[in-house]
């Protein structure tokens, strides 16, 4: 997710806020968020994935738990409405 904004000086200020270190200024709108695009992008090259195995893991006992569960799904289809979730969309 990006955030941008407009600084009291009339320059906008693109940042991601799960990136602490990533934030750009510039003087145009497109330009800030090129800036910090780049820097993600740059980032990311940089980053080596890991798989990282948890043994005895309590919540894999309830995997599957409520699957055919038509109460259940109900009531997930309620909370996903109210809270506006669509978990079936792409970003």
């Amino acid at each position: 997710m990006l955030g941008v904004e407009q600084a009291s000086e009339g320059h906008f200020i693109a940042s991601v806020p799960e990136l602490p270190d990533c934030a750009a200024e510039a003087s145009t709108r497109s330009d800030a968020l090129a800036a910090v695009q780049e820097q993600v992008r740059v980032r990311l090259a940089n980053i080596e994935v890991l798989t990282l195995e948890v043994a005895n893991n309590p919540w894999t006992d309830f995997i599957g738990m409520f699957e055919g569960d038509d109460e259940f799904a109900t009531l997930a289809q309620e909370l996903r409405t109210e809270r506006e979730l669509d978990i079936n969309s792409t970003v």
